[in-house]
């Protein structure tokens, strides 16, 4: 028996909207959201209402500056673990569709046809 495993891409890049029942207000999330939680990080997410995500992105980000205070002036430097943030960031802008999807179903939003 063969037997191959497929992934539904269709899932990650179909566009969709969600209807927020409470309020009324609609929310798009396409593969545009993985370029946008790339650049923008958690302030896309939480401009999208997805605050979890949001603060788990900031955390993710925090190892890879590292501030030091020396006297009254602050540096900026990298911290011995930048790669681990960087896989971590690059993970969750590139899931930034799928969990924005999770989000809104745990809220109980409506997707709009």
């Amino acid at each position: 028996m063969n037997w191959i495993a497929t992934v539904d891409v269709s899932i990650y890049s179909r566009p969709r909207r969600f209807l927020d029942p409470s309020s009324k207000n609609t929310e798009a999330v396409g593969v545009q959201s993985v370029l946008w939680a790339f650049f923008f990080g958690p302030f896309f997410f939480w401009m999208k209402r997805a605050k979890a995500e949001a603060v788990l992105m900031a955390l993710s980000a925090m190892p890879l500056l590292q501030l030091s205070h020396v006297g009254s002036k602050y540096s900026v430097s990298f911290s011995e673990i930048p790669y681990v943030s960087a896989v971590l960031w690059a993970t969750l802008a590139a899931l930034a569709p799928i969990l924005l999807v999770m989000h809104y179903r745990r809220k109980g939003w409506v997707e709009v046809p």
